[in-house]
């Protein structure tokens, strides 16, 4: 039988709007330097130009997105102490923005980990940043389900309704369901559960499992302990059936023609941001704890995945 897909439709708030795009702008508030800001080319900070892609803030208004960006934008420049003309350009293809990048159109580049992942071999950029939960615990994924649902194994969710946030679809999240489903000989995830449902949050997607409307969800470790800390009776009703280890969800590339001063200033505003009142403001936002220069282990987890999901696939093939 084939699944039914569903999916929630909202206009979502101007706030949760910002949330997004200052998430995917993270690396252009970083540019407000510190002390340091005097040995800075000035000239360079004339025009910052930030690259980001679509899938970086899925199901929202692009044209809202772009207003909030250009809250940011003047929040930049007011923080350098310069005028500064910001620009920030959206991207629907990684062809484009590739292009971009390398005919040095662009100073910072937010995507998300998997699309770098495709893209880093013909790309002049390198990753600089990521918050202490895209690094940490808080980028696990979870299959949860009710305990008294009678769900126990993989092979029990055969026939079940699955429902997961609209952000996750195209995630890492959806690829590590698929390396579950391939390991379990399932290659096509429509085949195998009843229906997949798509919800506007993790937190509505975990309710529509307590409420017996879905029989799993699939979130975030992060956003499925927040939605416990808020509700402990969740906690005495859900059961982890499953979880992923650490995959990077977005991260914050430089381009190779950035300067070494900029660049380090960059980093270092960084690892500051938690310390001041506006950066306290955006970690809440972001819902992280703080910002960390990126390290190469922290894409061990997706390049892992990705890695098993080719080689199950390459299985899959010669069986035919």
């Amino acid at each position: 039988m084939k699944p039914v897909y569903r999916m929630e439709c909202a206009h979502p708030p101007f706030r949760a709007i910002l949330s997004l795009a200052a998430l995917a702008l993270l690396g252009t508030f970083l540019i407000m330097p510190p002390a340091s800001a005097d040995l800075l080319d000035t000239s360079e900070c004339r025009s910052v130009r930030v690259g980001l892609t679509n899938r970086s803030f899925p199901n929202v208004d692009q044209r809202e997105a772009l207003a909030a960006m250009q809250l940011w934008s003047r929040e930049l420049a007011r923080g350098m102490g310069i005028k500064s003309e910001t620009k920030t350009i959206i991207y629907s293809r990684n062809e484009d923005l590739v292009a971009a990048v390398n005919k040095g159109e662009l100073t910072i580049v937010s995507l998300p980990a998997l699309d770098y992942l495709k893209i880093r071999r013909k790309v002049h950029m390198s990753p600089a940043l990521v918050s202490i939960g895209a690094s940490g615990y808080k980028s696990r994924y979870l299959l949860v389900t009710r305990r008294d649902s009678g769900i126990r194994t993989f092979h029990d969710l055969r026939g079940k309704s699955l429902v997961m946030a609209s952000s996750n679809v195209q995630s890492p999240a959806s690829l590590w369901l698929s390396v579950f489903l391939l390991k379990e000989g399932n290659r096509d995830q429509t085949r195998f559960f009843r229906e997949v449902k798509e919800s506007l949050s993790p937190s509505k997607a975990l309710m529509k499992v307590f409420f017996r409307k879905s029989d799993v969800a699939l979130l975030s470790r992060g956003a499925f302990e927040t939605s416990i800390a808020l509700n402990p009776q969740l906690g005495n009703q859900m059961a982890i059936m499953s979880e992923s280890g650490n995959l990077v969800g977005v991260i914050t590339c430089i381009t190779d023609n950035v300067s070494s001063n900029l660049r380090r200033s960059i980093e270092n505003a960084a690892m500051h941001l938690h310390e001041n009142s506006i950066g306290k403001q955006m970690c809440t936002l972001f819902q992280m704890d703080r910002v960390v220069p990126f390290q190469a282990s922290y894409l061990s987890g997706l390049e892992e995945l990705l890695r098993e999901r080719d080689r199950l696939l390459a299985m899959r093939a010669r069986k035919r």
